[in-house]
């Protein structure tokens, strides 16, 4: 019941916002818009169905930590 009020929620904002996206011919806005709804619904069906997903900020955490040793290497 959720999931169908969710997407019905999207179809609405599509409606609305692709035609304006569209008309200007501004098709990276309209990726980005895309991406991030996409983003974000994926984030909500994930909550909905308590799918376990791993927290963005283990990806952060895996790219700088060879940065923070380096600096860590120069500077203690």
């Amino acid at each position: 019941m959720v999931l169908l009020l969710l997407l019905a929620t999207v179809s609405a904002c599509v409606i609305i916002d692709v035609p304006l996206l569209t008309r200007g011919s501004r098709r990276r806005d309209l990726l980005v818009w895309g991406l991030f709804w996409i983003t974000g619904i994926g984030a909500v069906v994930c909550s909905l169905y308590k799918i376990n997903v791993p927290s963005p900020l283990l990806l952060v955490m895996m790219v700088y930590k060879p940065v923070n040793n380096l600096f860590t290497s120069w500077f203690y």
